[in-house]
């Protein structure tokens, strides 16, 4: 939220409480991993990405609960 985006996005979550890790993985478009964030908060979460090193692109994010990919989405950065 939003899509595409310029300075920065909020990318919401649920993680239910059963669970014993989780993982956002963010690539870029080469599929290169860029940045890893643990999420601990089950629930309803939320991360803030700030754009401010990033390049105009797109860019996809992946949630990996316990270990399996559970959700790929993409995000588009303009400048």
């Amino acid at each position: 939220m939003p899509n595409p985006f310029g300075e920065s996005t909020i990318i919401k979550y649920y993680l239910p409480s059963n669970i014993t890790t989780a993982v956002m993985n963010f690539m870029d478009e080469t599929g290169r991993k860029i940045k890893e964030v643990q999420l601990t908060q089950t629930g309803d979460g939320q991360i803030t990405i700030n754009a401010q090193d990033l390049a105009s692109g797109i860019y996809t994010y992946s949630l990996y609960v316990n270990g399996q990919n559970v959700q790929t989405r993409k995000m588009v950065k303009t400048k």
